[in-house]
């Protein structure tokens, strides 16, 4: 691996003891995993079941009713959902980000990856209740690779070099030039990172596979291209543009073409406004359609 991505994976803050003995429990106990025992582990962490409780009760889950305990967020959303919910729940809160590298601002893109959150659950949570709860933590952090790497650069002195290769290309070959200063673009290193974590084998493919979703195995296309499209909606620099959207459009063929099926209609409705204008743009050139 490049030596880069060695130093950024070493110096990543360690989950809290709570979070590790969680995940730990689950991973050793597989099927003989007992619900009471999640229960306990969190229950003994204040903070935790704070996170916790506060989480279940965000529009992430959809539940019509206050949840008030943490015996009610293990039952409803499913020991492995929990797990997962709660590692992505930790990174988050430890994130100190700077995207200067990339030449953006740093608030804007917050922003951003916070509406890119909530685009993926109002989008699929009607429709699709089961895979909006499971692609939480993956919408939660799908612009942790970038916000990593920038992290990274900053500390090499590689941020004003990179940023002025971004420059030259117009900021249209970032995956290319995150390559070739990072030895991995942005979302190959965040399903890296996922595996790193512990994640569900289920996420770490459904980020792996979001470049290529026609590629994933049959058990998890259904999330990749959910992660895709939203992708296109949502990617830096050209997120939302009428070239990304035709791509969005493409994506949902291509899925209804192997059999996935996603509520249009919902899609449309939860897209930003200016995605929205731009979805039904013609597209001739990736120039004009995009920059």
């Amino acid at each position: 691996m490049h030596n880069l991505l060695v130093r950024t994976i070493e110096n990543l803050p360690p989950l809290p003891e709570t979070v590790v003995k969680l995940q730990s429990y689950v991973d050793s106990a597989g099927s003989e995993v007992r619900m009471q025992e999640v229960v306990n582990i969190i229950s003994r962490d204040p903070l935790l079941t704070g996170e916790l409780l506060r989480l279940a009760n965000s529009p992430f889950y959809g539940f019509s009713r206050e949840i008030v305990t943490i015996q009610q967020v293990v039952s409803l959303l499913g020991i492995n959902n929990i797990k997962n919910a709660v590692i992505a729940n930790s990174i988050n809160s430890k994130l100190k980000v700077d995207m200067s590298p990339y030449g953006l601002n740093t608030q804007e893109f917050l922003a951003s990856c916070s509406l890119e959150s909530s685009f993926i659950t109002n989008w699929l949570i009607e429709d699709d209740k089961q895979l909006a709860q499971i692609l939480v933590p993956c919408s939660m952090l799908m612009r942790l690779g970038m916000i990593l790497l920038a992290g990274a650069l900053i500390e090499v002195k590689k941020d004003q070099e990179f940023l002025e290769a971004l420059k030259e290309s117009h900021f249209r070959n970032v995956a290319l030039i995150e390559n070739e200063f990072c030895g991995v673009d942005h979302i190959s290193f965040l399903g890296f990172l996922f595996d790193h974590w512990k994640f569900d084998e289920v996420l770490i493919q459904s980020i792996s596979y979001i470049p290529n979703p026609h590629a994933a195995t049959e058990n998890v296309q259904r999330n990749v291209y959910a992660l895709a499209i939203a992708n296109r909606v949502f990617e830096p620099y050209t997120g939302g543009t009428p070239y990304n959207m035709s791509m969005a459009k493409a994506l949902f063929a291509e899925a209804k073409d192997k059999g996935i099926v996603y509520s249009y209609e919902s899609f449309v409705a939860s897209l930003p406004v200016k995605a929205r204008e731009n979805l039904n743009i013609p597209v001739t050139d990736f120039g004009e359609a995009g920059f």
